[in-house]
């Protein structure tokens, strides 16, 4: 059966979500698992043709979704982003915070300036500048979630993985970020979820995890699976608005573990 032929019946049918980094990897997925859920998608990335590309798949399975070009390393770009989103009345309901530039290797005189300010900016200074834009939509909402894909990197004492310290920098900054406005928007009805994965893989948008396909051998010995975080997302965000989950640490293996 096709997916458009499935009734949809979710929780998150006709939620406005909003999605940075949507056009490629765990961006691009999420951006079309809400979709699938009936949700209307807002996505953005850097490179335009990233984002039509995400917004093709959705589309063509009946979804609903806009795509936007926007750098989330850079301020004016990251505004002007906002301010198109917010030509449309209807209030933000879900923002998801997945937009990262990945940079790896040891901090040294080999590295490219701009390449760290990239990092740093992208990885948390958008953020913070499209959620304080985007704070009076997400307030009209009946109840406005925000998940801020963290990563195991911006865990304290973890070392870990091949990600450059800038990388780490900018997920450390993340995580403190999501705690504090976790607490101080709770009272405004508005939860905020940072998400703690290690390395995980995506293995299309189509996997099912039916218990049958989990080898119980080797769990927590295998890559962690993006279905699986995207479950775990999708839990958090359908929970009754008086659980609030500010955080979810997962376990499993980082890449740097099968080398």
């Amino acid at each position: 059966m096709m997916f458009n032929e499935v009734k949809v019946s979710s929780v998150l049918k006709g939620k406005r979500v909003v999605v940075t980094g949507g056009g490629r990897d765990f961006g691009q997925a999420v951006s079309v698992w809400l979709a699938r859920e009936g949700a209307y998608v807002d996505l953005c990335a850097r490179q335009l043709a990233s984002v039509e590309a995400t917004c093709e798949i959705i589309r063509n399975e009946g979804g609903i979704a806009r795509g936007y070009q926007c750098d989330m390393s850079d301020a004016r770009s990251v505004s002007d982003f906002a301010t198109q989103l917010l030509q449309d009345n209807q209030p933000i309901d879900i923002l998801i915070l997945s937009a990262a530039q990945w940079l790896e290797g040891h901090l040294g005189e080999g590295d490219r300036d701009a390449d760290i300010v990239s990092t740093v900016n992208s990885g948390i200074t958008g953020s913070i500048l499209l959620t304080k834009a985007l704070l009076p939509s997400l307030r009209q909402s009946k109840g406005a979630d925000i998940v801020a894909m963290v990563s195991v990197c911006g865990i304290p004492q973890f070392t870990e993985s091949v990600a450059h310290p800038a990388f780490f920098a900018a997920k450390h900054a993340m995580s403190g970020f999501s705690q504090n406005l976790a607490h101080h928007l709770s009272k405004e009805n508005i939860r905020v979820t940072g998400l703690y994965p290690p390395d995980f893989e995506l293995n299309g948008f189509d996997e099912e995890l039916g218990d049958h396909q989990i080898d119980h051998k080797t769990t927590g010995k295998q890559m962690l699976n993006g279905r699986s975080v995207w479950e775990t997302l999708r839990f958090v965000i359908t929970q009754p608005r008086s659980c609030h989950i500010n955080a979810v640490y997962f376990q499993g293996p980082t890449f740097q573990d099968f080398e």
